[in-house]
């Protein structure tokens, strides 16, 4: 069988997690890399040994040299100016990393572009792919969790990160390089949203110089359902710690994942609670690859394709742009 090319936009820490792993699957071969120095496009190629690959720091010459069957998005939100669209026009296939931008317009504009093309999409949420968060997907689409009712989720760290994460103009904040996990989940798993407040602060990060995002947020989700949702993102909590969990309860259901992984599932439809657990055991990046890759072999839709990516922008946009019109940060 003839292998798929890859090539990669970006070269830094989710480009070798998702090359290393692309690394061992039989069916592709990475043969492109462009990063802003070409010294960081060759490291990535030589540390994982890509024998057959080039390195590039123009992403318009990597288009025109290399004949591209898929291109990983690995870049900073703000660095995303109209290579997917290119890469799109080409009828390259296309995984980008979340988020796929920061403002609602550019996000609808790759959206646009992929739909007109046609090409497999899929985006970097990984943790759908977690046995737990898709076993609670299938019990609420078919009823058997009942009525929707709370979900409550939180992200906490401590890190200063990249330069680029700390700025607003680059990043977009905490709640779009991290937190947007888990409103990806709560829309995922509750569906559409019909109203968002939220608060959003710096408070621990005032005096570091270039810190300019915020290191609190707090959201409150009204969802079309009915059901209801809060959930808290912080920057100022244990260093080198990153705890993500999330409550959701329905009408015979209540599950609680930790860390997203391990999930307990406790079902109280009866007089007796049942309790079931899900063990993370799977390397949920590999998941997404793998199902990425299948898509694209089997001309399908991937299981998160770029429209999935928009929605998480268009909530988190309201809620910050609610906390604007109250004269918050």
């Amino acid at each position: 069988m003839q292998k798929l090319n890859v090539g990669f936009l970006g070269a830094g820490e989710m480009a070798r997690i998702h090359a290393g792993i692309l690394r061992d699957m039989a069916e592709v071969e990475i043969t492109a890399v462009t990063s802003r120095h070409q010294s960081s496009a060759a490291d990535l190629i030589n540390s994982l040994g890509f024998e057959n690959a080039a390195a590039y720091t123009d992403f318009d010459q990597m288009l025109a040299e290399k004949d591209l069957d898929l291109l990983y998005i690995c870049l900073p939100p703000a660095a995303h100016q109209g290579q997917l669209e290119k890469a799109a026009r080409k009828g390259i296939h296309i995984f980008i990393e979340k988020p796929i931008a920061i403002n609602e317009k550019k996000a609808e504009e790759m959206l646009k572009a992929v739909q007109e093309t046609g090409v497999v999409s899929q985006v970097g949420y990984h943790y759908r792919f977690a046995k737990g968060i898709q076993k609670l997907k299938k019990l609420i689409d078919s009823g058997q969790a009942g009525r929707t009712a709370l979900l409550q989720g939180y992200y906490f760290c401590n890190s200063l990160h990249s330069n680029w994460w700390r700025q607003l103009e680059k990043s977009g904040g905490q709640i779009y390089e991290q937190v947007i996990h888990l409103y990806d989940l709560a829309l995922h798993l509750f569906g559409d949203y019909q109203s968002a407040e939220g608060m959003l602060a710096n408070l621990c990060h005032q005096e570091t110089e270039g810190y300019t995002i915020e290191d609190n947020s707090l959201s409150l989700i009204q969802f079309k359902s009915g059901a209801m949702g809060s959930i808290a993102g912080s920057n100022c909590a244990v260093p080198g710690s990153w705890k993500k969990a999330l409550t959701v309860i329905c009408e015979n259901l209540t599950v609680e994942f930790e860390n997203i992984e391990k999930a307990v599932f406790q079902y109280h439809q009866e007089e007796e609670v049942e309790t079931e657990v899900f063990e993370g055991r799977e390397d949920l990046y590999y998941r997404e690859n793998r199902d990425f890759i299948d898509a694209v072999i089997e001309k399908r839709e991937a299981r998160v394709p770029i429209s999935e990516g928009l929605k998480a922008i268009k909530l988190i946009t309201e809620i910050k742009e609610n906390n604007k019109k109250r004269g918050n940060y």
